[in-house]
């Protein structure tokens, strides 16, 4: 049986954290290379992040973005917090992303700096790869994270 019960929570910490998980072609500067620590701890402070901005568990989230290293940890982060994933394809046009994002119910939408214009308005929004106060380093809360155990036939992503 497996021991895993959460999907944003499938890193194995008894193997070697320090061996890299992935190698990021996505993000400004390139490549990014990300240890199975960093993930990890990215995904905790992206699930703490989240639930400290008062978003209750089965509430959507969506993700608009290109692959990078920060797509991963909100992925997992989302998922660890008990919250609904919703990674949204960037390639489809501006209306279809807005009708997916409201059909799904999205409360909080996290995109690259190339897909910021897309994304609907009324919705808070963390850019990766930007400065401020919508970046990603800004939103994440670090430290320690329990991944919530989902009950059965709770969603975790929609497609």
């Amino acid at each position: 049986m497996s021991r895993f019960t959460n999907l944003g929570d499938l890193i194995v910490r008894d193997r070697d954290l320090d061996k890299v998980a992935v190698i990021d072609l996505g993000g400004e500067e390139v490549p990014r290379e990300f240890t199975y620590a960093q993930l990890d701890a990215m995904s905790n402070a992206m699930a703490r992040a989240l639930l400290a901005r008062g978003l209750k568990r089965g509430e959507r989230v969506a993700i608009l973005s290109a692959n990078r290293a920060e797509f991963l940890a909100a992925y997992f982060g989302i998922m660890r917090a008990g919250l609904v994933a919703v990674p949204v394809n960037f390639k489809f046009p501006r209306q279809t992303i807005h009708f997916i994002m409201q059909d799904a119910g999205a409360r909080f939408v996290f995109c690259d700096r190339a897909r910021r214009a897309d994304c609907p308005a009324g919705l808070p929004i963390v850019v990766f790869g930007s400065d401020g106060p919508e970046s990603f380093d800004a939103f994440l809360d670090p430290g320690p994270f329990e991944a919530v155990v989902p009950v059965p036939n709770e969603p975790g992503m929609f497609l």
